[in-house]
C-alpha cells in the first residue's frame, strides 16, 4: 500500500533526479564554455607569436626580388629595355601591389650620351631631371608595373630621401627605408607615412664593366622594391585572425617611435586599457616595433549554441529520467562521449587538438615533477609545405597533412602523445624515466625526420616534403605547456636556419645566442666594410727537414664592441647570411696584396693556402674573378693554394670537378681540408686533381692516447701516398705527436708546436721565414 509519506518521497525523488540531471547539464555547459575560452585564448597567443615571423618572412621574400633585379643587371651585358625589364619582373610572381625600379648610375661626362640612348630606347623625350650640372646622376631608368618618373635623379640634392639613397649606395647589402609618404603611379593618395622601399646597390664584376656606366668601385646603380605596409600585411597572410589588432612603428631612432600602421585606426585608449604583446623585427638596417592586441575577450567568439546544447539535452533527459531512470546512464554517457570526442580530436588529422594537447602537456609536466621524470616536447614543422599548398590547392594540402599525421603516429612509440597545432605544425610528447634515454631520444627524432621525408602519394601525385624538429625538455626548460612549446618552437626555427630536414634541442643559452648572432652579423658587415678584419699566416713545415714549405691564411677579428671573435663563431654565420661571398673575395685579394708587398721587401715566402667556401665555388664568376686578381697583382699562380672541404664535392660533384680541373691547370695547388670528418669518398681522391690531403686536428689531438685515431691517421697517410698525394697534419702541439707522424710517413705538419699564426708585418722577422730566405739564397 502506498502511503502519503511514500508519495511525498516519490515526488521528492523525482525532483531530486530532475535537479541532479539538470545540474549535470549546467556543469557540462560550463565545462565546454571554459574549454572553448581556453582554446580561443591559446589560439590568440599562438597567432600573436607568429604575426611578427610572418612579416619577417615576407620582407625576406621582397628582398629576394631586389636581389633578382641586381643579378639581372650584373649578369646581362646588353642594355636592358623597359620591355625586357617588365617581362623579367612578371616572372618574379610578385604581388600586384609591389613595384620595382632600377636607378642607373650616370657620370657627368656621360650624361648627354645616356640621354640620347634613352630617347632612342623609349621613343620619346628623355632628360635627367631636375636640371643642373652635377658630378654624377642616378636617374630612374627602369620601372614596373609603372614607368614611374623616368629620368628622375634620386641623387639630386633636391631629392627628399637623398640621405637614404647615399646610405644604400655605400652599403654591401639591402637597406630598408624609413616610413615615407609617396604616391607612385596608380596608387591612391595617402596621408600617412606607410610606404617603404628596399634598396640594393648593384656592383658589377670587373669583367662586365666594359661598356657599362660605373664609378671607380664598380657601382652601377640601385635596384629598388617599393610597397605599402597594407600590401605587405595582405601578402604575408599575417591577418588571418580578424580579431587581431596591431600597430607597427619604426623605432630605429630611439628618440620616438614612428607609427605607420594601426589596424582599424584603433584609438590610443584601447591600447592603454588592454594587455598587448610587443615584438621587435630587425631587417635591413631598420627596427620595427609590433604591438598586438585582441579586440575583445574570448566570450563573443564562443559558439553559444554549442555551449548551451548540453544544458538543453540534459534538461530533456531530466524529464524523461523521471520515468526512465534505468535508461538514463546509457543515453547520458553516449552523448557525453560524443561531445568530448568532438572537443578533443582534430577532424582533419585525427590527432589531439591544439588546446587538448596543451592541456595534456600541462598534466604530464605536473606528473613528471612529482615522479622525478622528464619529458620531451617535439614541435615538428613541415619544410616547404606552403609550396605544395600554393601549387596544388588546400584540398591536396589537407590530404597530405592527414597522411603526415598517420606516418607520425606510426613512427613514434605507442605511449607518445601526438597533437596537431595547426598550419603545418605538429606536437609530440615523449616521457622518459632515465636521463640516459637522451641518446635514444635523438635516434627517435632522426628516425621521425627520415620517415616523414619519404614520398607521399596524394590524388595520383607523388609529393615530397621534409620536416624540421625542435625539442624542449621539461621541467628543465619549461614548467608549463605554453613556455615549453614556445621554446621548442624556437628550437625548430634554429633547425630551419641550420638547413632544414634536421633537429635542434633548446637550451637556456639559445635566446642569448640568437641575440649575439644578430649582433655578430651586424658588426661583421661593418668590419668588412671598414677593413677591420686581418689576415694572419700560420707556417706549414716539412716534417723531415723542419723547413717552412707553405703558409695558411687565417682570419682574425677583434671588434671594438664584441672583442675578439673566433672564426669558428663568425664564419658559420657568414655562410648562413651570405657575407661569406664578399668576405671570401676580400681574403683572396688581401693574400695577393701581401705576397706583392713581401716580394717588394725582398722576402721570399712559400705558397699561401686559402680556404674557399662551398658558396664561393658555386658562383659562376669565381674563376673569372680569380684570374682577374692574379692578372691585376701579377702573382705567379704557383704561389697560391686553395683548400676546399668535402661537402662541396657531395653537393655538386660534377660542376665542382670541372672547376677544380681548371684551377689545377693554372698551376694552383689543391687540398682537401678537414679530411675524415665529412662524407669521405675514395672516388674524388682518384678522379680529381688534388695535391694534398689535410688530416683534421680532431684525429691529431688524441693520436697518442687513442689507438683508433692513430690507426685511422696511419691508414689515411698510406692511402694518400698510394694515390701520389701529400699529407698535411693539422693541430700538432707536442713532440710526441710529431715523432709518431714522422714514423707514419706524414709529409707536412702545421700547429702551435711549430708556430702560431703570424701577422703580415711579422714576416721579415720570423725565424722560420728568415731561415727559408737564407736557404733559398744559398
Amino acid at each position: 500500500m502506498i502511503t502519503s509519506k511514500n508519495c511525498v518521497k516519490s515526488k521528492k525523488a523525482h525532483y531530486m533526479i530532475f535537479l541532479i540531471v539538470l545540474l549535470c547539464g549546467v556543469l557540462s555547459s560550463l565545462g565546454i564554455y571554459f574549454e572553448s575560452a581556453n582554446h580561443i585564448e591559446n589560439d590568440e597567443k599562438f597567432s600573436s607569436m607568429t604575426f611578427t615571423r610572418q612579416l619577417d618572412d615576407e620582407l625576406q621574400q621582397y628582398s629576394s626580388y631586389a636581389s633578382a633585379i641586381a643579378s639581372l643587371m650584373q649578369s646581362t651585358r646588353e642594355q636592358i629595355t623597359p620591355e625586357h625589364f617588365a617581362h623579367f619582373a612578371q616572372g618574379l610572381s610578385a604581388p600586384s601591389s609591389v613595384g620595382f625600379y632600377f636607378a642607373q648610375y650616370v657620370p657627368s661626362n656621360k650624361r648627354t650620351e645616356y640621354e640620347s640612348s634613352q630617347k632612342n630606347i623609349l621613343g620619346s623625350d628623355f632628360t635627367i631631371h631636375p636640371e643642373g650640372d652635377r658630378k654624377e646622376y642616378l636617374p630612374i631608368a627602369l620601372g614596373y608595373p609603372d614607368k614611374l618618373s623616368y629620368g628622375s635623379d634620386i641623387l639630386s640634392p633636391l631629392h627628399k630621401y637623398l640621405g637614404a639613397v647615399k646610405a644604400a649606395r655605400s652599403s654591401l647589402t639591402y637597406t630598408l627605408s624609413e616610413p615615407m609618404i609617396v604616391s607612385f603611379p596608380g596608387w591612391a593618395e595617402s596621408e600617412f607615412s606607410d610606404t617603404f622601399v628596399i634598396r640594393l646597390p648593384v656592383y658589377l664584376p670587373v669583367g662586365l664593366r666594359a661598356g657599362k656606366m660605373t664609378d671607380s668601385s664598380g657601382f652601377h646603380g640601385i635596384a629598388g622594391v617599393y610597397f605599402r605596409i597594407d600590401a605587405l600585411l595582405n601578402s604575408s597572410g599575417a591577418l588571418n585572425s580578424r580579431d587581431l589588432l596591431y600597430r607597427i612603428a619604426d623605432v630605429t631612432s630611439k628618440s620616438s617611435p614612428a607609427w605607420f600602421s594601426n589596424s582599424g585606426n584603433v584609438s590610443e585608449t584601447t591600447w592603454n586599457d588592454g594587455e598587448y604583446n610587443t615584438d621587435y623585427l630587425s631587417f635591413a638596417g631598420r627596427q620595427w616595433r609590433i604591438d598586438t592586441l585582441y579586440s575583445a575577450n574570448a566570450r563573443p567568439n564562443i559558439s553559444w549554441g554549442y555551449v548551451i546544447s548540453p544544458f538543453i539535452f540534459f534538461m530533456v533527459l531530466a524529464c524523461i529520467l523521471a520515468f526512465y531512470t534505468r535508461k538514463f546512464s546509457l543515453i547520458y554517457h553516449s552523448a557525453l562521449a560524443a561531445s568530448t570526442q568532438r572537443l578533443e580530436v582534430d577532424e582533419l588529422t585525427g590527432l589531439l587538438s591544439r588546446y587538448r594537447v596543451q592541456q595534456v602537456l600541462n598534466e604530464l609536466i605536473t606528473d613528471c615533477k612529482k615522479e622525478d621524470k622528464w619529458l620531451a616536447t617535439l614541435v615538428l614543422d613541415l619544410d616547404h609545405f606552403k609550396t605544395i599548398n600554393d601549387a596544388f590547392g588546400h584540398e591536396v594540402g589537407d590530404k597530405l597533412l592527414a597522411k603526415v599525421a598517420q606516418r607520425l603516429t606510426a613512427s613514434l612509440p605507442n605511449e607518445a602523445i601526438i597533437g596537431y597545432l595547426g598550419g603545418d605544425a605538429f606536437l609530440a610528447i615523449v616521457t622518459e624515466d632515465d636521463a640516459q634515454d637522451m641518446v635514444k631520444l635523438k635516434e627517435l627524432v632522426k628516425e621521425v625526420i627520415l620517415q616523414i621525408s619519404q614520398s607521399y602519394f596524394v590524388d595520383s601525385r607523388t609529393l615530397n616534403i621534409g620536416c624540421s624538429i625542435g625539442v624542449a625538455l621539461a621541467p628543465e626548460f619549461g614548467s608549463d605547456a605554453i613556455t615549453l612549446i614556445k621554446n621548442a618552437d624556437m628550437a625548430v626555427y634554429q633547425a630551419k636556419n641550420s638547413g632544414r630536414a634536421t633537429y635542434h634541442f633548446y637550451d637556456g643559452e639559445m635566446g642569448k645566442k640568437l641575440v649575439r648572432n644578430v649582433r655578430i652579423e651586424s658588426r661583421l658587415r661593418h668590419a668588412l666594410a671598414n677593413e677591420e678584419i686581418e689576415l694572419h699566416f700560420q707556417p706549414k713545415v716539412d716534417i723531415v727537414t723542419e723547413r717552412c714549405v707553405g703558409m695558411e691564411a687565417l682570419l682574425r677579428w677583434n671588434d671594438e664592441e664584441l672583442g675578439a671573435v673566433s672564426p669558428a663563431e663568425f664564419i658559420p654565420l657568414a655562410e648562413q647570411t651570405g657575407i661569406i661571398l664578399p668576405l671570401g673575395e676580400w681574403v683572396i685579394e688581401q693574400a695577393l696584396k701581401h705576397i706583392v708587398e713581401w716580394q717588394e721587401q725582398g722576402i721570399c715566402v712559400p705558397p699561401i693556402a686559402i680556404n674557399c667556401s662551398a658558396a664561393q665555388l658555386k658562383r659562376v664568376d669565381f674563376l673569372p674573378k680569380l684570374l682577374d686578381l692574379l692578372d691585376r697583382y701579377k702573382v705567379d699562380p704557383g704561389l697560391l693554394e686553395i683548400e676546399v672541404t668535402e661537402s662541396i664535392l657531395i653537393e655538386d660533384a660534377e660542376g665542382c670537378a670541372e672547376l677544380l680541373r681548371q684551377i689545377s691547370r693554372l698551376g694552383i695547388k689543391l687540398a682537401i681540408d678537414d679530411f675524415g670528418t665529412g662524407y669521405s669518398s675514395l672516388s674524388y681522391l682518384k678522379d680529381l686533381p688534388f695535391d694534398y690531403i689535410k688530416i683534421d686536428q680532431v684525429f691529431i689531438r688524441d693520436i697518442i692516447e687513442d689507438h683508433n685515431h692513430a690507426a685511422l691517421t696511419h691508414a689515411i697517410i698510406v692511402l694518400s701516398h698510394n694515390l701520389n698525394l701529400k699529407v698535411i697534419a693539422e693541430g700538432i702541439t707536442n713532440m710526441d705527436q710529431l715523432i709518431m707522424l714522422q714514423e707514419f710517413g706524414c709529409d707536412i705538419g702545421q700547429g702551435y708546436f711549430f708556430s702560431k699564426a703570424l701577422g703580415a708585418n711579422s714576416m721579415g722577422t720570423d725565424p722560420m721565414i728568415l731561415a727559408l730566405n737564407q736557404q733559398d739564397s744559398l
